[in-house]
Protein backbone atom coordinates (compact mmCIF):
# COMPACT_ATOMS: atom_id res chain seq x y z
CA UNK A 1 0.00 0.00 0.00
CA UNK A 2 1.15 3.39 -0.92
CA UNK A 3 2.09 5.23 2.31
CA UNK A 4 1.83 8.56 0.50
CA UNK A 5 -1.00 10.99 0.04
CA UNK A 6 -0.46 12.63 -3.26
CA UNK A 7 -4.33 13.98 -3.51
CA UNK A 8 -3.79 15.06 -0.11
CA UNK A 9 -1.66 18.08 -0.45
CA UNK A 10 -4.18 20.61 -2.12
CA UNK A 11 -6.97 19.23 0.52
CA UNK A 12 -4.34 20.29 2.76
CA UNK A 13 -3.19 23.54 1.73
CA UNK A 14 -6.98 24.59 1.24
CA UNK A 15 -7.78 23.75 5.09
CA UNK A 16 -4.43 25.26 6.08
CA UNK A 17 -5.02 28.62 4.00
CA UNK A 18 -8.75 28.59 6.03
CA UNK A 19 -7.72 28.44 9.12
CA UNK A 20 -5.32 31.46 8.00
CA UNK A 21 -8.21 33.65 7.32
CA UNK A 22 -10.10 32.62 10.34
CA UNK A 23 -7.41 34.43 12.59
CA UNK A 24 -6.64 37.33 10.32
CA UNK A 25 -10.26 37.85 10.70
CA UNK A 26 -10.16 37.30 14.28
CA UNK A 27 -7.93 39.76 14.72
CA UNK A 28 -9.98 42.45 13.41
CA UNK A 29 -12.17 41.84 16.55
CA UNK A 30 -9.25 42.93 18.49
CA UNK A 31 -10.13 46.78 16.75
CA UNK A 32 -13.15 48.10 18.53
CA UNK A 33 -14.49 51.33 18.36
CA UNK A 34 -13.74 53.78 21.31
CA UNK A 35 -16.34 53.87 24.09
CA UNK A 36 -17.71 57.63 24.59
CA UNK A 37 -18.55 59.34 27.72
CA UNK A 38 -22.68 59.51 27.84
CA UNK A 39 -23.39 62.85 26.25
CA UNK A 40 -20.19 63.88 24.91
CA UNK A 41 -19.59 63.90 20.87
CA UNK A 42 -16.84 65.90 19.38
CA UNK A 43 -14.51 65.25 17.09
CA UNK A 44 -11.43 66.44 19.52
CA UNK A 45 -12.60 63.81 22.17
CA UNK A 46 -13.07 60.53 19.40
CA UNK A 47 -9.27 61.65 18.11
CA UNK A 48 -8.03 61.48 21.64
CA UNK A 49 -9.79 58.32 22.38
CA UNK A 50 -8.45 56.84 18.99
CA UNK A 51 -4.78 57.85 19.65
CA UNK A 52 -5.58 55.92 23.40
CA UNK A 53 -5.59 52.76 21.84
CA UNK A 54 -2.30 52.71 19.85
CA UNK A 55 -1.17 49.43 21.64
CA UNK A 56 -4.29 47.66 19.53
CA UNK A 57 -2.84 49.34 16.26
CA UNK A 58 0.71 47.62 17.13
CA UNK A 59 -0.24 44.36 17.98
CA UNK A 60 -2.59 43.93 15.26
CA UNK A 61 -0.19 45.30 12.72
CA UNK A 62 2.74 43.06 14.01
CA UNK A 63 0.36 40.07 14.32
CA UNK A 64 -1.36 40.57 11.04
CA UNK A 65 2.42 41.34 8.97
CA UNK A 66 3.50 37.78 10.90
CA UNK A 67 0.87 35.54 10.26
CA UNK A 68 0.84 36.64 6.56
CA UNK A 69 4.71 36.15 5.87
CA UNK A 70 4.30 32.69 8.05
CA UNK A 71 1.13 32.24 5.37
CA UNK A 72 3.57 33.28 2.57
CA UNK A 73 6.42 30.46 3.89
CA UNK A 74 3.53 28.32 4.30
CA UNK A 75 2.56 28.75 0.55
CA UNK A 76 6.15 28.64 -0.63
CA UNK A 77 6.78 25.36 1.17
CA UNK A 78 3.77 23.64 -0.53
CA UNK A 79 4.87 25.19 -4.07
CA UNK A 80 7.75 22.40 -3.96
CA UNK A 81 5.52 19.95 -2.02
CA UNK A 82 4.11 16.63 -4.22
CA UNK A 83 2.82 14.29 -1.53
CA UNK A 84 2.48 13.94 1.81
CA UNK A 85 2.42 11.37 4.66
CA UNK A 86 1.11 10.45 8.21
CA UNK A 87 4.00 12.33 10.07
CA UNK A 88 3.79 15.45 7.97
CA UNK A 89 0.24 16.17 8.32
CA UNK A 90 0.55 15.93 12.03
CA UNK A 91 3.63 18.28 11.94
CA UNK A 92 1.04 20.37 9.58
CA UNK A 93 -2.06 19.90 12.62
CA UNK A 94 0.64 20.84 14.96
CA UNK A 95 1.60 24.43 12.83
CA UNK A 96 -1.88 25.39 12.61
CA UNK A 97 -2.73 24.65 16.19
CA UNK A 98 0.16 27.49 16.90
CA UNK A 99 -1.19 29.77 14.25
CA UNK A 100 -4.68 29.70 15.93
CA UNK A 101 -3.26 31.08 19.08
CA UNK A 102 -1.89 34.26 17.78
CA UNK A 103 -5.00 35.96 18.17
CA UNK A 104 -4.32 35.58 22.15
CA UNK A 105 -0.94 36.46 21.96
CA UNK A 106 -2.35 39.27 20.11
CA UNK A 107 -5.08 40.03 22.44
CA UNK A 108 -2.23 40.40 25.50
CA UNK A 109 0.14 42.55 23.66
CA UNK A 110 -2.46 44.50 23.13
CA UNK A 111 -3.53 44.34 26.75
CA UNK A 112 -0.73 44.78 28.12
CA UNK A 113 1.78 47.18 26.05
CA UNK A 114 3.34 50.00 28.12
CA UNK A 115 2.40 48.38 31.37
CA UNK A 116 4.30 46.52 34.17
CA UNK A 117 3.36 43.44 33.03
CA UNK A 118 4.27 44.20 28.93
CA UNK A 119 7.45 41.70 29.49
CA UNK A 120 5.35 38.87 30.10
CA UNK A 121 2.82 39.16 27.27
CA UNK A 122 6.05 40.03 24.90
CA UNK A 123 7.56 37.09 26.09
CA UNK A 124 4.55 35.01 25.32
CA UNK A 125 4.11 36.78 21.93
CA UNK A 126 7.61 35.87 20.90
CA UNK A 127 7.81 31.93 21.80
CA UNK A 128 5.02 31.51 20.11
CA UNK A 129 6.13 32.65 16.78
CA UNK A 130 9.63 30.57 17.41
CA UNK A 131 7.13 27.71 18.09
CA UNK A 132 5.20 28.09 15.15
CA UNK A 133 8.66 28.59 12.73
CA UNK A 134 9.64 25.44 14.43
CA UNK A 135 6.57 23.21 13.21
CA UNK A 136 7.44 24.95 9.72
CA UNK A 137 11.19 23.23 10.43
CA UNK A 138 9.65 20.05 11.20
CA UNK A 139 7.45 20.24 8.24
CA UNK A 140 10.32 21.09 6.34
CA UNK A 141 13.20 18.81 7.44
CA UNK A 142 10.82 15.88 7.13
CA UNK A 143 9.58 16.63 3.54
CA UNK A 144 12.96 17.23 2.09
CA UNK A 145 15.00 13.67 4.07
CA UNK A 146 16.08 11.63 0.77
CA UNK A 147 13.48 14.21 -0.80
CA UNK A 148 10.79 12.12 0.50
CA UNK A 149 7.94 14.40 -0.30
CA UNK A 150 9.38 16.94 -2.92
CA UNK A 151 8.62 17.15 -6.33
CA UNK A 152 11.08 16.15 -9.03
CA UNK A 153 13.16 17.67 -9.84
CA UNK A 154 14.29 18.32 -6.75
CA UNK A 155 17.89 19.55 -7.69
CA UNK A 156 16.51 23.41 -7.27
CA UNK A 157 14.92 23.00 -3.80
CA UNK A 158 16.95 25.40 -1.78
CA UNK A 159 16.89 22.27 1.45
CA UNK A 160 19.92 23.92 3.30
CA UNK A 161 18.92 27.77 2.69
CA UNK A 162 15.31 27.09 4.06
CA UNK A 163 16.73 24.89 6.48
CA UNK A 164 19.34 27.74 8.01
CA UNK A 165 16.63 30.68 7.76
CA UNK A 166 13.77 28.71 9.76
CA UNK A 167 16.77 27.79 12.34
CA UNK A 168 17.54 31.54 13.01
CA UNK A 169 14.07 33.00 12.69
CA UNK A 170 13.53 30.31 15.64
CA UNK A 171 16.87 31.44 17.53
CA UNK A 172 15.84 34.93 16.91
CA UNK A 173 12.31 34.95 18.08
CA UNK A 174 13.81 33.07 21.29
CA UNK A 175 16.23 35.62 21.53
CA UNK A 176 13.49 38.42 21.19
CA UNK A 177 11.74 36.78 24.23
CA UNK A 178 14.31 36.94 26.33
CA UNK A 179 15.27 40.28 25.84
CA UNK A 180 10.76 41.55 26.27
CA UNK A 181 12.24 40.98 30.56
CA UNK A 182 14.97 43.64 29.98
CA UNK A 183 13.81 46.18 27.09
CA UNK A 184 10.08 45.01 25.95
CA UNK A 185 9.74 46.96 22.67
CA UNK A 186 12.96 45.73 21.72
CA UNK A 187 11.20 42.83 21.27
CA UNK A 188 8.85 43.86 19.10
CA UNK A 189 11.44 45.72 16.88
CA UNK A 190 12.99 42.26 16.47
CA UNK A 191 9.58 40.67 15.62
CA UNK A 192 9.03 43.01 12.84
CA UNK A 193 12.61 42.57 11.39
CA UNK A 194 11.94 38.84 11.53
CA UNK A 195 8.83 39.54 9.52
CA UNK A 196 11.02 41.50 6.68
CA UNK A 197 13.75 38.11 6.81
CA UNK A 198 10.98 35.88 6.88
CA UNK A 199 9.25 37.83 3.83
CA UNK A 200 12.92 36.79 1.65
CA UNK A 201 13.09 33.33 2.14
CA UNK A 202 13.24 31.45 -1.53
CA UNK A 203 12.44 27.80 -1.20
CA UNK A 204 13.40 27.51 -4.73
CA UNK A 205 16.12 28.37 -7.14
CA UNK A 206 13.76 30.02 -9.46
CA UNK A 207 10.14 30.40 -8.43
CA UNK A 208 9.67 33.00 -5.47
CA UNK A 209 5.80 32.15 -5.02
Amino acid sequence: MNPFQENETFRMETFSDGVFAIDITLLTFQLKAPEHPDGEYSSLLLLHALAEQWPAYIAFLLSFATIFIIWVNHHRMYNVIHRSDSRFMFYNGAHLLLVSSIPFTTSLMANYINTEAMAVASFFYMMLFAGICGTLLLMWRHATKDYLLLKRPAADVRVILVRTGLLISISAYTIAALISFLVPYVSLVIGLALVIYLSRLKYHRERVV
